[in-house]
């Protein structure tokens, strides 16, 4: 089976040796998909990227397409067990997340990519001191009955 391997340094190497489940993912019917729906470069993010991943872990993807005709996550056929997040509208909590811990699953653009994983890391990190303080809010409003 070909599968998902992530090297020391965050890149992906495609390897037939590595049956433990925890650190391989089938991965060419996903590209194929992906591709084939326009998407022009695509991350790996979750705990297979993270290298924390289960028997049982599916495996997160997140995918750009950078057009106002990108597929809706459920109109693509992806394997079983593969959840998928569209990067063009995805909240900054989830992209900033997948731009600094994901891992590169395909990049047939890479100055869109590079483009796209800077300024979405940029926003992220200016704005992340913000994200505790509206959950906090949250919180508190919901402790009160609002």
């Amino acid at each position: 089976m070909r599968g998902l391997v992530l090297d020391g340094v965050g890149d992906i190497a495609y390897r037939t040796d590595l049956p433990d489940p925890t650190i391989e993912a089938p991965t060419d019917a996903v590209v194929a998909s992906l591709r084939e729906s326009g998407a022009r470069f695509a991350f790996v993010h979750g705990s297979r990227a993270a290298g924390t991943a289960t028997p049982q872990s599916d495996l997160d993807v997140a995918a750009w397409w950078g057009t106002s005709d990108r597929p809706d996550p459920w109109d693509l056929l992806l394997p079983p067990g593969v959840d998928l997040l569209v990067l063009d509208d995805a909240p900054l909590e989830l992209a900033g997340r997948v731009a600094v811990h994901g891992r590169v699953l395909f990049d047939d653009d890479p100055p869109a990519r590079g483009e796209w994983q800077a300024t979405t890391r940029l926003v992220y990190f200016a704005e992340g001191w913000r994200q505790p303080r509206i959950t906090e809010t949250f919180i508190e409003a919901h402790a009160r009955g609002r």
